[in-house]
């Protein structure tokens, strides 16, 4: 009995090796001699930057279509080499976590991110991401980290600026009043889409860049499915897609280029392709107004 006693103690003793934090996640148990300690993270973001075509930039909050700030992120994930921790609020201040088992004044390193996959790649952290092919379910996608951090360099809270990894590009709609007057009324589009884009890639941590972005896709910037046409007129009105969210990308106009495609009716259904020359950069808003005329709308 005594034995049976003694085996059950160590089984029990085993069991608490490890536990699950309220994320409901295994979390590692601090060093011998070091109480629990609660970790808790304090969030910012470095906003969007304008960039407009006349150079000029300011940094401006993002809106929902869905943008993220940090009055919007209700989640995200943050990774210390493999160990793995869920974040979430909702009315309230972020949930904590358990800090991870090392000494309280050893520097270690967090890295945080709202979307993608996550991989530690032996101390070059990075996450690949995919853009939705869904113009109107896409969302935002987030990264920072905080790097060389003890428990002790602010008793358990964790630090984090995000930063917008993806390029937010918003459209407008317009026709020129030459074209009004040469139709006698507005012009009736049916669908635009946004075509051979690069929609996956890979975020470095190391280097704030992306790699191996590829994938192509197709993005419809009106409400196709609802059968909504619009009326443009030569006042320039919004998508009703708001903002995309992009991976950065480079693609000069031409051949193998972006471009878009404008589905519109005046006698007939009729389509027309209008390339674009594309520099999308990381946490930068871009507005492409597309200006309909003469020599792009056939009577």
């Amino acid at each position: 009995m005594k034995y049976i006693a003694i085996t059950a103690l160590l089984i029990s003793i085993g069991l608490t090796a490890c536990s699950s934090d309220d994320n409901g996640e295994v979390q590692p148990q601090d060093v011998p001699g070091i109480t629990t300690r609660t970790m808790y993270v304090d969030v910012t973001e470095n906003p969007l930057t304008d960039n407009t075509a006349n150079g000029a930039r300011e940094t401006v909050s993002t809106r929902t279509a869905a943008p993220t700030t940090t009055s919007t992120l209700s989640s995200f994930s943050m990774n210390y080499m493999t160990n793995k921790y869920d974040f979430s609020k909702t009315a309230g201040p972020w949930r904590t976590a358990t800090w991870p088992g090392v000494g309280n004044d050893d520097k270690i390193d967090f890295y945080a991110y709202n979307g993608g996959t996550y991989n530690y790649n032996d101390g070059a952290p990075y996450a690949t991401f995919s853009v939705d092919e869904d113009a109107f379910n896409q969302h935002d996608f987030l990264v920072a980290e905080h790097k060389q951090i003890s428990y002790n360099d602010a008793k358990g809270h964790v630090s984090l600026t995000f930063d917008h990894a993806c390029a937010a590009v918003f459209f407008t709609v317009q026709i020129t009043n030459t074209l009004r007057t040469n139709l006698g009324h507005d012009l009736m589009v049916n669908s635009i889409v946004l075509r051979n884009v690069y929609k996956s890639g890979t975020y470095n941590y190391g280097t704030k860049s992306w790699s191996d972005v590829s994938t192509v896709a197709n993005y419809t910037l009106t409400n196709v499915a609802a059968g909504d046409a619009i009326t443009v007129t030569p006042t320039p009105q919004a998508l009703p897609t708001e903002y995309l969210f992009m991976i950065p990308q480079v693609r000069p106009a031409g051949v193998g280029g972006i471009y878009l495609e404008v589905n519109y009716t005046t006698s007939s259904a009729k389509s027309v392709s209008i390339p674009l020359d594309v520099n999308w950069e990381s946490g930068q808003m871009y507005t492409i107004n597309i200006k309909l005329g003469t020599s792009a709308i056939q009577p």
